[in-house]
């Protein structure tokens, strides 16, 4: 029982049975309704339909337009060229050339020219050309509807559902590799791996694309906090860039490493900008108070082993890199307080 669990839950499984049934209500609607040839709305069913609902509403809207702009080249082209041999030729070539030009501006046109050539060559050889093209768009347009009706309505696989725990994988992997990348400047300044962000820095580049679907097409049919959702999409970028700098700071000078006496202020700055990080990535409301003063404690700490002189046993290299480190962390842990007082994360207090 539990395997069937886990297939009924699978993402692929789900869309499967999805495209099914839109397929089947497409054919059964196209011919309740009296459409000779209900195959071209199934057809246009299993073309629109995606994983994401955005997907498939963008596809939706991009082949029903698409659609409608071929429907009415390829009216005209009928009612322009004679149903001979040879101007039919010349009707695809142009019908199609137009189009395929046409998508230096719009996409859309790539499928206004299947929409042309549907229209203007299955209705050759019938004695009213334009109503049969014309039952072959409606053809298209119930295979449209029932495709948009089945993502919107069951299992809706939403992009930002998905791109909501994208962020908070994210927000935690980083608050982990944050942790890992102190412990080795504490630990005598040990060099970290310099691909130590790669693999998480390809996958934060995926999000925007992934937010302008649920901009543009989810949120005109769902309720989604799109602001809270670009604000975490903008804030995983700069803590990412903010830590692949303390990365290079910390691999660039070479010699012996020393012990870093702010230590357990170091440690507690760690500790409570990860917190804020795994709030941030969530979209959880979360207390600032003891980064606030993690933050303040590093401050007053330097000033204090500054005055003691404490600062002069660094070579200068070392120096800066040591400073620049920590000034890092600093500035990093400031950001997180920033983002933990926008309106975007006080909103559900």
């Amino acid at each position: 029982m539990s395997m069937v669990k886990r297939m009924i839950r699978s993402e692929h499984v789900r869309h499967g049975v999805k495209v099914g049934l839109a397929s089947v209500l497409a054919y059964l609607l196209a011919d309740w309704v009296g459409l000779p040839y209900g195959y071209w709305a199934v057809i246009t069913t299993v073309i629109v339909m995606q994983m994401h609902v955005a997907d498939s509403i963008r596809m939706c809207l991009y082949r029903f337009s698409g659609t409608a702009i071929g429907a009415v080249m390829g009216i005209a082209m009928i009612l322009i060229f004679p149903p001979t041999h040879w101007f039919t030729v010349l009707g695809i070539f142009v019908g199609t050339a137009i189009c395929a030009y046409l998508t230096r501006y719009d996409a859309r046109f790539r499928m206004a020219a299947i929409t042309v050539s549907i229209v203007y060559l299955t209705s050759l050889g019938t004695d009213s050309r334009i109503p049969f093209g014309l039952f072959r768009v409606a053809e298209i347009g119930v295979g449209v509807l029932c495709a948009f009706v089945v993502s919107v309505l069951v299992w809706p696989n939403r992009a930002g559902s998905t791109l909501r725990a994208r962020l908070k994988g994210q927000f935690e992997d980083a608050a982990a590799r944050y942790a890992l990348l102190m412990s080795n400047f504490l630990s005598l300044q040990k060099k970290a791996d310099p691909d130590l962000f790669f693999d998480l820095d390809a996958d934060i580049r995926k999000n925007t694309e992934m937010f302008h679907s649920v901009y543009a097409t989810e949120r005109l049919f769902f309720r989604e906090d799109v602001a809270l959702l670009s604000m975490q999409v903008t804030v995983i970028r700069s803590v990412l860039e903010r830590l692949q700098s303390m990365l290079t700071l910390l691999n660039e000078v070479e010699g012996t490493g020393f012990d870093i006496i702010m230590a357990p202020e170091l440690n507690e700055l760690v500790r409570t900008t990860s917190e804020a990080l795994c709030a941030v990535g969530a979209g959880e409301p979360h207390d600032p108070r003891a980064l606030a003063a993690a933050v303040v404690a590093i401050e007053a700490r330097f000033h204090e082993l500054r005055q003691q002189g404490v600062t002069l046993r660094f070579g200068v290299r070392r120096l800066f890199q040591v400073l620049g480190f920590i000034n890092a962390a600093q500035h990093l842990g400031e950001y997180m307080l920033e983002i933990l007082n926008r309106k975007e994360m006080t909103a559900g207090e």
